[in-house]
């Protein structure tokens, strides 16, 4: 894992600047925001897996590719919180990941 940050409380604004440029779901004022990073760009997936099945939130975007895998997702901040930590058990529970 590279980095991940929870933005609380997304303001309308910021909402529409995200949903301009998603291949997700939308994310709504007032909800959280999670944006997870990890190398390589491949384990992104499994840790969307993960947090989507530990918690009801929206994926907002993914990217697969590159140097650096990213996710973005959102929902209330009980259920972005969960989802935050299933995806970084996920990451850290990989055979052979060695954390930095």
């Amino acid at each position: 894992m590279v980095s991940d940050t929870v933005i609380r409380g997304i303001e309308p604004y910021q909402a529409q600047l995200i949903n301009r440029i998603r291949h997700g779901s939308m994310l709504i004022p007032d909800e959280s925001l999670f944006i997870l990073e990890t190398e390589p760009a491949g384990y992104i997936v499994i840790a969307a897996n993960e947090a989507e099945k530990a918690a009801e939130v929206n994926l907002i975007e993914v990217r697969a590719f590159g140097a650096f895998g990213r996710l973005y997702m959102g929902g209330k901040e009980s259920e972005i919180d969960s989802a935050r930590n299933a995806a970084i058990n996920a990451i850290n529970s990989i055979e052979g990941y060695l954390e930095e």
